[in-house]
């Protein structure tokens, strides 16, 4: 049985009364509180609650606040007697991106889909709302709100909802207003604030000071500032991309505290505190409880509620709430429902302003809105010839028709919305799209060089890189990931040979980023086996840095990758730690050999790649790169595992291979970067079985050079770099 009490507006004053300006509210500390934290999460999901409490300590504030939580009180009480039930109300939508080149900078497609999450949640469209526990049967309650992407800025200017922003205070989330300081300055569509009483700012970064999302409730004090907005970690945002069907509906709960609502416990502190069942959240028809971190659907944690005359002590707390920390979230009740409805009636907050007539006009979000801009966007930009892509149209807005021109592919040209084309040749390839709307605007976009297709089959081997001549990365041979930070760059700082290598500038790099340096294709369908080697340098900070490296390759031009070889944080090291930026000579450098590339590997669109996770140690640096193998047998060939070693060489090469039958009049010759013959190994006959030559080098220059087996039979050339 059910009984219901008067609700009331429980407003706790802190007595620690001292000026507060409005950024320090975003101020945080790195110790994360695990008793705030879902289960199987590092994460604290929410601190709205730690955040209102900041801003609570301030007395001009919390003055402010009683203030702001009577008018919204005598809102409700109108709500509840009929006003406005049945109106819908449209808010406008920003979402700032603030990245730093790596996966917090979150696709279209994700931010749509967040966008359908909000709405099917405020509007009770979710189905999961139809399986709540038995005694909540009939509760889920439709919001009636409806979240719109806005189409204007503030100085008019057309665009699609999103800003981008690339700073490395994306991954810095220390204080929240520092980074919608740089969302101000350095966005790509308008350098100015963007009122929190016209929209409703969403800003998704790397990281905020260790949580899952968090806000502000309503209020004066900050209604018409940016800050009066909504911070939310990259991968909590919608079901897809870098988020997941778990963390989809942080953004639900987020909202429901910038339209004044608490958590089912209250707002006094994080979930599991006995205390809290001495406390409420202003709404009657959620029983008091002390918070869950789990889908504990029989939690029943505080059945003396009974004698309040609430919920009878056998009822199970609401944790199917929006508002608690479950994992199973799926319904808001009604009371909860007027409570938001009532902040969205309120003038001082500035919330009312965000859904008038003239503000809907102002942010674009009123009518269906005209094209102003083509763009669109590919599954991914490197690909290998004879393999298809997919692009996608993200035009905005309201595209109805579209036209693409694919240089290189085929098709070379479609009108579908989304279409996937297949490269037939290799290199560099511009893509171009025109779109038009029912009304007839017509806008187009041409990214050049949009798409690297890549040799197959790829270069023979050896391959051998020493960056001396190449100027920079990413290249026709070299492709980068960079996961913040500078990434992978070619320096003459240090080299463990010439004049080069490839630095990774990791010492001002965020934790757990990762930056990759990947290869182009390389056709090793030739070889009986191949090795891998390189040489790097690293220093560590700290004996407590964790920064690990990689070694990948692919047997499918990059769409799989397998681990060969790693580098842990207790191996990785060469150098002494330093807090200096390193510049390797000599010992510092090490020489690595990945296992034997055998069999799987040995295809004609191999790669590999260096993937490194920065763990807080110091800089990086790559150098001396050598794939390389004997060739493979061949049945109806006299010599086979034709091979050269070492490669690189320095002063003396050995020249290996295998005969089947007897060779006569043949000879071994090394042969010059311009193909002259400076040298004969062998100008005799060569026997049955296994055959090798030492060649002395020590008085030829450094450079590329060839071995030559010349005969009537079988004619067979392979490649040496001499250091």
């Amino acid at each position: 049985m059910i009984y219901l009490k008067n609700c009331f507006y429980s407003l706790l004053i802190s007595t620690l009364f001292f000026p507060l300006t409005l950024s320090s509210q975003y101020q945080f500390s790195n110790k994360i509180d695990p008793a705030n934290c879902r289960s199987g999460e590092k994460i604290e999901f929410c601190r709205t609650h730690h955040v209102m409490n900041k801003l609570k300590s301030n007395p001009a504030y919390m003055k402010g606040f009683i203030k702001d939580q009577m008018e919204m009180q005598e809102q409700e009480l109108k709500i509840k007697s009929g006003s406005r039930q049945s109106v819908v109300y449209t808010i406008p939508v920003v979402f700032h991106v603030l990245h730093d080149g790596g996966p917090e900078n979150i696709s279209k497609a994700q931010i749509d889909d967040a966008m359908f999450i909000l709405n099917r949640d405020y509007n009770l469209q979710n189905s999961d709302a139809n399986n709540v526990q038995s005694v909540f049967q009939g509760m889920p309650s439709d919001v009636q709100l409806e979240f719109k992407l806005a189409t204007k800025a503030p100085n008019g200017q057309c665009f699609s909802g999103v800003t981008r922003t690339q700073n490395a205070i994306s991954n810095n989330g220390s204080d929240g207003s520092l980074q919608v300081s740089a969302i101000i300055s350095g966005n790509n569509v308008y350098n100015n604030p963007w009122a929190g009483n016209r929209y409703l700012n969403i800003f998704v970064c790397g990281e905020i000071g260790g949580a899952a999302g968090y806000t502000t409730n309503p209020s004066a004090f900050t209604g018409s500032s940016m800050y009066n907005g909504i911070w939310v970690l990259h991968d909590y945002v919608g079901s897809m991309g870098t988020s997941s069907p778990y963390s989809s509906r942080t953004l639900t709960h987020e909202v429901g505290h910038w339209l004044n609502l608490d958590h089912t416990w209250s707002d006094n502190n994080n979930p599991g505190n006995a205390s809290s069942c001495n406390d409420d959240d202003n709404c009657d028809d959620t029983p008091r409880c002390i918070g869950v971190s789990s889908c504990n659907l029989t939690s029943n944690t505080c059945s003396n509620d009974a004698v309040d005359g609430y919920w009878s002590s056998d009822v199970v707390d609401n944790v199917e709430n929006y508002m608690d920390y479950s994992y199973c979230s799926k319904m808001f009740t009604d009371d909860q429902k007027n409570r938001m409805r009532s902040a969205l009636n309120s003038n001082s907050t500035g919330r009312k302003n965000l859904w008038s007539t003239s503000n809907l006009s102002y942010t674009g979000a009123n009518a269906t809105p005209t094209l102003c801009a083509a763009d669109f966007y590919a599954e991914r930009q490197e690909i290998c010839k004879g393999n298809s892509i997919q692009f996608f149209d993200a035009s905005y807005n309201n595209a109805s028709g579209w036209s693409w021109s694919f240089p290189g592919a085929t098709p070379s040209v479609s009108t579908s919305q989304n279409p996937t084309v297949t490269y037939t040749s290799s290199g560099e390839f511009d893509v171009t799209l025109q779109v038009n709307d029912p009304s007839g605007n017509i806008q187009s976009k041409t990214m050049t060089n949009y798409i690297y297709s890549l040799p197959v089959p790829g270069k023979i081997t050896p391959i051998e890189e020493g960056f001396e001549n190449v100027s920079s990365i990413p290249n026709i041979d070299w492709s980068v990931v960079n996961g913040g930070g500078p990434g992978f760059e070619i320096t003459n700082n240090a080299s463990s040979g010439g004049s080069k290598s490839v630095k990774l500038d990791n010492s001002s790099g965020a934790n757990l980023q990762f930056d990759e340096l990947i290869s182009s294709t390389v056709n090793l369908s030739n070889l009986a086996s191949a090795t891998l080697s390189f040489k790097y340098a690293f220093a560590k900070i700290s004996s407590s840095n964790t920064d690990y490296l990689q070694i990948l390759v692919s047997n499918d031009c990059g769409e799989n990758w397998f681990v060969r070889k790693t580098l842990s944080p207790a191996t990785i090291a060469t150098m002494g730690n330093t807090t200096s930026n390193i510049s390797p000579t000599g010992s510092d450098w090490k020489s690595i050999s990945v296992p034997s590339l055998v069999s799987i590997y040995l295809v004609n669109d191999f790669r590999f790649k260096f993937k490194f996770v920065n763990g807080g140690g110091n800089d990086l640096y790559i150098d001396d790169i050598n794939l390389s193998g004997p060739l493979s047998l061949r049945d109806n060939e006299k010599i086979n595992d034709f091979y050269v070693f070492p490669n690189p060489a320095r002063n003396e090469l050995n020249v290996s291979f295998n005969l089947l039958s007897q060779i006569t009049n043949a000879s071994v010759l090394l042969v010059d970067a311009l193909g002259r013959e400076i040298k004969t190994i062998n100008n005799a006959s060569l026997n049955i079985g296994h055959n090798q030559f030492t060649v002395d080098l020590s008085s030829y220059p450094s450079g590329f050079y060839f071995v030559k087996i010349d005969s009537q039979e079988r004619k067979l050339i392979t490649k040496f770099i001499k250091n």
